[in-house]
């Protein structure tokens, strides 16, 4: 998924209240430890964690100076690896609401 549409499906995710954005793959979430940009390939790379996420306003802050800098590149979801063969592509953003909390997922 290119930069540009991530960022727009989450703006639409977080006009609908969601707070926090996962990483869900084969129904196990994951939170995002940190994002990688790699200029020559021209893509980014977020990296699952086990620990908790971020919030999606502080999230969107981050893509929107990442597309000022760098512009529409494509984005990945990886391990521990910064290896592109070895990222996953994100399939679509989901909002879910558990009790109280609303939450955003990047299925991958």
């Amino acid at each position: 998924m290119k930069l540009l549409e991530l960022k727009h499906k989450l703006e639409k995710g977080e006009s609908l209240g969601g707070e926090v954005i996962y990483i869900k793959e084969d129904n196990i979430l994951y939170g995002i430890e940190c994002l990688y940009e790699d200029r020559e390939n021209e893509y980014i790379t977020l990296l699952k964690s086990k620990e908790e996420s971020v919030k999606v306003c502080d999230f969107l802050n981050i893509l929107n100076e990442l597309y000022a800098n760098i512009g529409d590149k494509d984005v990945f979801i990886g391990e521990k690896e910064l290896n592109r063969s070895q990222s996953k592509e994100i399939k679509s953003v989901e909002f879910a609401q558990y009790e109280l909390m609303k939450m955003l997922f990047i299925n991958i």
